[in-house]
């Protein structure tokens, strides 16, 4: 996908001086070439903050379209807003240039997005694949598949462990990947059957898969083992170091804004609901390490409020200038103090409070896991569900922490701040 944006980029852009400046177009694409070269970096971070590089939203859908709308309008601000600010570094100001190569780009984009989303879907492109075990993982990784064709995958068959004649490998060419979703070692003539026809189809195992396709580790279906083979926390040095350098460089910034804006933001509070300017509580870090840690308040005091554990259900308790400070996210900003102090990172699973974190570790198997990494303000597991108002719930979310405890790195960091600012838009943050 984004190999042929490139392509169509540069192709609206001769598209435009070949109508503008006809056979003088040759002269005018250095010029023109350099400077859009600048802009065009630009307008494919927005694609991906608005979800266009995501094959979760790869469907002919109106919501498809209207995040390309939305992506374009974007586009021609910060163009428009660059070009006039710096006119001798990128050396044109185009107005009637730059709408028709926002135009032909768009046209390019939305006929070439369509194609390719009709093309991923196709019943002839999925590969097939056979899952072995029903159980609700299964199940839901199944409904995921069947529901998202655009994932490359089809169901050709969810097979009992114990009914391995009904796996014919050999008659059925088209089977791509055999998902074992049982322990093999509990079903030897099933693992010895895989073993023989191994030439016939890929083989993976299900927790692999599942994180695949779904963006959350499975936690019915780990062990012990499965945190010895796959988590690598001494690998992870330099990353961590190097992560703890933009921590504070954004700690600061975002302390400089605290500081500009403190004075009004308290004054609202005050004179909004009698209490404190800031809510404190103490929470859950890296290596169980408690610390306080401090919003501006947004909720009503309460006598019980260090009992309640799901207040937040109680959408009354909310104030006037609260719902605003949440709106627009101004209440997070005292986080900067735990980032500077290094409690708190930008992107990390979210810190619990002391009183639900003892309770989830004893409710949710491995839960004490997610100590291995500092928390963060933003991450992956609050970009793909909301906030958890019951054990179940955090048991779910907790999947999300486990994959991102597994596979973050830098780029994974940078995806999830760029779809936090698409969620923040949108509002779903």
């Amino acid at each position: 996908m984004l190999l042929v944006d490139i392509l169509l980029l540069y192709l609206a852009l001769w598209l435009m001086l070949k109508l503008r400046f006809g056979p003088d177009a040759g002269l005018m694409w250095q010029k023109h070439f350099l400077a859009f070269s600048v802009i065009y970096p630009l307008w494919l971070l927005s694609f991906y903050v608005f979800g266009l590089y995501d094959l979760n939203l790869a469907k002919n859908t109106p919501s498809f379209y209207w995040a390309i709308l939305k992506a374009t309008v974007l586009n021609g601000l910060l163009s428009t807003t660059l070009f006039y600010l710096f006119p001798y570094f990128l050396g044109v100001t185009p107005k009637t240039n730059l709408f028709l190569n926002l135009l032909f780009f768009g046209i390019l984009f939305s006929l070439w997005r369509y194609l390719y989303n009709s093309f991923v879907k196709s019943s002839t492109l999925g590969r097939e694949i056979v899952i072995i075990g029903k159980n609700p993982k299964s199940l839901e990784l199944a409904e995921k598949i069947n529901s998202n064709p655009q994932l490359g995958y089809k169901i050709a068959a969810i097979i009992d462990p114990e009914k391995i004649e009904e796996l014919n490998l050999k008659t059925n060419p088209n089977i791509y990947t055999v998902v074992t979703a049982v322990n093999l070692n509990y079903y030897p003539e099933l693992a010895k059957k895989l073993y023989q026809h191994l030439a016939y189809f890929n083989f993976e195992n299900f927790p692999d898969f599942y994180e695949k396709i779904s963006g959350k580790v499975p936690l019915s279906q780990i062990d012990e083992i499965w945190f010895l083979e796959n988590l690598k926390e001494k690998e992870k040095g330099a990353y961590e170091k190097i992560k703890r350098l933009v921590d504070v460089f954004v700690g600061l910034m975002t302390g400089a804004v605290i500081i500009l804006i403190f004075p009004l933001v308290a004054l609202a509070i005050k004179l909004n609901s009698p209490g404190p300017v800031f809510f404190r509580q103490i929470r859950i870090g890296k290596n169980e390490k408690k610390f306080a840690f401090y919003k501006f308040r947004s909720m009503k005091v309460n006598s019980k409020e260090q009992k309640e554990l799901w207040r937040e259900k109680d959408s009354n308790q909310i104030t006037a200038v609260g719902k605003f400070l949440r709106k627009t996210h101004v209440d997070e900003l005292p986080q900067s103090v735990s980032i500077i102090k290094g409690d708190l990172s930008l992107v990390g699973p979210r810190p619990e409070w002391v009183r639900l974190g003892k309770m989830f570790e004893k409710e949710i198997p491995f839960y004490f896991q997610r100590y291995l990494v500092k928390p963060g303000v933003t991450g992956w597991a609050q970009l793909h569900f909301p906030a958890s108002l019951s054990i179940e719930e955090a048991r779910e979310k907790f999947q999300y922490d486990l994959y991102y405890i597994k596979n973050r790195s830098f780029l994974m960091d940078l995806g999830i701040i760029l779809k936090t600012i698409n969620f923040i838009l949108k509002g779903k943050m």
